[in-house]
């Protein structure tokens, strides 16, 4: 009877431990989603950058020419 009473208390607190336990890992899995996709942006934003840099490079070179040869 006692045993009884024991589970019938426990079951409810063992149910919203494991609900809290899955709800948490599928934030942690979405949030692991999102890093990655920000960690691809900043990747693809730094090529971008060195692209423009290298541009930049290229028509200081031009203007210095051009200013050399007037």
């Amino acid at each position: 009877m006692e045993l009884e009473v024991i589970l019938t208390s426990l079951l409810p607190s063992i149910g919203a431990i494991l609900g809290v336990w899955v709800k948490m890992n599928t934030e942690v899995a979405k949030l692991k989603g999102r890093v990655h996709v920000l960690e691809r942006d900043r990747s693809e934003i730094k090529d971008l950058v060195k692209e423009c840099v290298e541009g930049i490079q290229e028509l200081k070179l031009l203007i210095a020419r051009k200013g050399y040869d007037s």
